[in-house]
């Protein structure tokens, strides 16, 4: 069932039920007003009636009511009785009419309609001959039921008919409110995969409608960016694997070309391993970032920062000694954070260990631990020749690599760290040092804190690289 009909089938329940309610209102209110009118004239005439009858003898009397039930202003046919002690003293007008049963010393004052009736009766107590009596002044109300079954006929044929035009209104407008819908679906229908460049017409006013376009047209747009990742990913991983790929075939080629000797065989297949080495670090930095961009879940577990931070240094320290490298750590606060170890473990490697590659011997590598305001603060800084400032914006991407990289390293470790850092609901800035070198900071929400937002984003202070190309 289609929206528009729907939204049809509802206003012309919601209308039905009003117009309904309304038609009933609408003619009690008539009904009350009309027989309301009626009972206090009758009221006023019995009261009036009776006020004379106190003062008049029998004959007079008589006459009096004999005239009352004569007068057509109240009704077209009137029935007037006047009961004492010794019954019915007068009783003029229809005699068929039903009369209500009332006894002559009663001291109810009102109106009363008999079962099956036609007839509406003012009763009025009053003294007649120094006795109690009863003044029984009646009118037929046949005029006002017939105004009030025209008024229900007109309602009867009114209503329905005003609810068809009102529901045929508004499936018409129905269909004109969701046109804006029906042509975005066409336009998203006519949308290739293969052509994400094409956006939303936006609509006249800035409406729901409009909205739900910029929605979509932003959509389309992370979309077409991702699409455009995806595709330069592709691209940078086939590049990156073909060149160690085509080196580890052309070493091969040429051992099986002619005969060699055992050394000369040994050094082909070490030149193979070390390629095959490089190509299977290049796959699991690729697979990595594959669950990572495809929002894998992650475990969340403590994590404890403080204890890790030390078993990567206590890790990486022979390689940094043999390298004659100072690899120190300045204070670790206690900080725990919710997430994975494995993956945290990775990203500090990463870090040192590209510090590492770029500190000369000699030089110093710093790491840090900091808790501020709820976040846990890393910080790993070199004497290294620091970053060309016109390479920092790039840093981040894929298969990047700076000119200091030489032939080293996939150019993946530092996507990574900024992949583990976001899954983490944390950041990852860098800049150089101003006494030399480079800097990273990872900024990581502290567990039973939330992710951090934009404007938490981390501002480093910048310095020209001390031996920038």
């Amino acid at each position: 069932m289609s929206i528009r009909l729907r939204l049809t089938i509802y206003w012309a329940l919601v209308l039905g039920a009003i117009l309904i309610l309304a038609a009933f209102a609408s003619l009690k209110l008539f009904e009350r007003e009309q027989y309301g009118a009626l009972h206090v004239a009758l009221l006023e005439e019995a009261d009036t009636s009776a006020h004379e009858l106190t003062l008049a003898d029998a004959p007079h009397a008589i006459a009096l009511l004999r005239g009352v039930s004569l007068e057509r202003d109240l009704g077209p046919r009137r029935r007037v009785l006047l009961l004492t002690d010794r019954g019915i003293v007068a009783d003029f007008g229809v005699q068929t009419a039903p009369i209500p049963q009332v006894s002559y010393d009663t001291k109810f004052r009102g109106i009363l309609r008999p079962p099956n009736s036609t007839y509406s009766y003012a009763i009025k107590p009053l003294d007649f001959g120094g006795q109690p009596a009863v003044l029984i002044d009646g009118s037929d109300v046949t005029p006002i039921r017939q105004s009030v079954d025209r008024l229900r006929a007109a309602l009867l044929l009114i209503v329905p008919l005003l609810l068809i035009l009102c529901v045929a209104g508004g499936y018409l407008l129905a269909g004109r409110a969701l046109a804006p819908v029906a042509s975005i679906a066409r336009a998203l229908a006519a949308t290739q995969p293969s052509d994400l460049t094409r956006r939303l017409k936006p609509p006249g006013a800035y409406d729901e409608i409009g909205r739900l376009v910029d929605v979509i047209n932003a959509l389309l747009d992370r979309l077409e960016r991702a699409s455009a990742t995806e595709r330069r990913f592709a691209s940078d991983a086939a590049h990156e694997l073909r060149t160690p790929l085509a080196v580890l075939r052309a070493g091969l080629d040429v051992a099986l070309a002619r005969e060699r000797s055992g050394n000369d065989n040994r050094a082909a297949l070490e030149n193979a391993h070390r390629e095959v080495i490089g190509l299977c670090r290049i796959t699991e930095e690729l697979l990595m970032l594959t669950r990572l961009d495809g929002d894998a879940a992650i475990e969340h577990r403590p994590v404890d920062l403080q204890e890790l931070v030390a078993e990567v240094v206590a890790t990486v320290e022979p390689l940094a000694t043999a390298k004659n490298v100072d690899l120190a750590t300045d204070e670790l606060a206690p900080a725990t954070v919710e997430g994975s170890a494995m993956h945290l473990r990775r990203l500090l490697i990463n870090l040192v260990d590209n510090a590492l590659k770029f500190t000369p011997p000699g030089g110093r590598i710093e790491v840090g631990l900091a808790n501020v305001d709820g976040r846990g603060i890393i910080r790993v800084a070199d004497t290294g020749p620091g970053i060309d400032p016109a390479e920092m914006p790039f840093i981040f991407e894929r298969f990047f690599r700076g000119a200091h990289a030489g032939s080293e390293g996939s150019g993946l470790g530092l996507s990574l760290c900024r992949e583990i850092a976001r899954m983490h609901g944390g950041q990852i800035a860098a800049a150089n040092r101003p006494g030399g070198g480079a800097v990273f900071v990872v900024k990581l929400p502290l567990r039973g804190t939330r992710a951090l937002q934009p404007s938490e984003a981390i501002q480093l202070p910048t310095s020209p690289a001390v031996n920038s190309a």
